[in-house]
């Protein structure tokens, strides 16, 4: 489709290198539009776990959107190509509800090019305490620099563990830089 046509909607689905089908830009989408709704049957939390997974191979995969409402959207039952915009840490797109919280809205965070992948950050979360096991079962296939390697949604880190953070960069930091001294001062020996 050439980015001269303005007519008919900004998306389309087809094959993802990142995960089953994905949906792509039709043409240029500026910043702040407004592509698509995420539309499908409207669940309670309890109903929502109480069904049985779409693909019983792939048990952690679902079409689950949850709104502050209280709801599930279960783009699965009912639902539109939004349920096929994937996972990213750095997203090009982002879900806003309706002033009633009961509709949600995927718009683009910056503009996205012609042909380039929809993608927003699924940042779920789960009652369980976060394992490895549990990232493991949400791993996240974007490859980007800031990849999180997981879907789940990340506790923010305490101040003490930004602390401990900082003080174990600078450790590193100065441990490269006196051995790249010690190696300079055998290499001039």
């Amino acid at each position: 489709m050439s980015s001269s046509n303005r007519s008919g909607p900004w998306h389309e689905v087809r094959r993802s290198s990142l995960h089953g089908n994905g949906v792509f830009a039709r043409r240029f989408i500026p910043k702040g539009t407004y592509i698509l709704e995420y539309e499908g049957r409207h669940l309670t939390a309890e109903e929502a776990d109480a069904q049985e997974p779409t693909d019983p191979n792939d048990p952690f995969h679902t079409f689950f959107f949850a709104i502050s409402n209280g709801m599930i959207i279960d783009g699965g039952q009912n639902g539109n190509e939004s349920r096929f915009i994937n996972h990213c840490c750095e997203p090009n797109c982002e879900g806003h509800e309706n002033e009633y919280g009961d509709r949600v809205f995927i718009v683009a965070l910056r503009d996205i090019a012609e042909g380039e992948e929809l993608l927003y950050d699924y940042a779920l979360t789960i009652d369980d305490t976060l394992t490895k096991t549990l990232r493991q079962q949400y791993a996240c296939l974007c490859g980007v620099p800031s990849c999180r390697g997981t879907m789940l949604a990340l506790p923010k880190p305490s101040k003490k563990q930004k602390k401990k953070a900082k003080l174990k960069k600078w450790i590193k930091k100065t441990i490269r830089k006196e051995l790249r001294k010690a190696l300079q001062s055998s290499q001039d020996n």
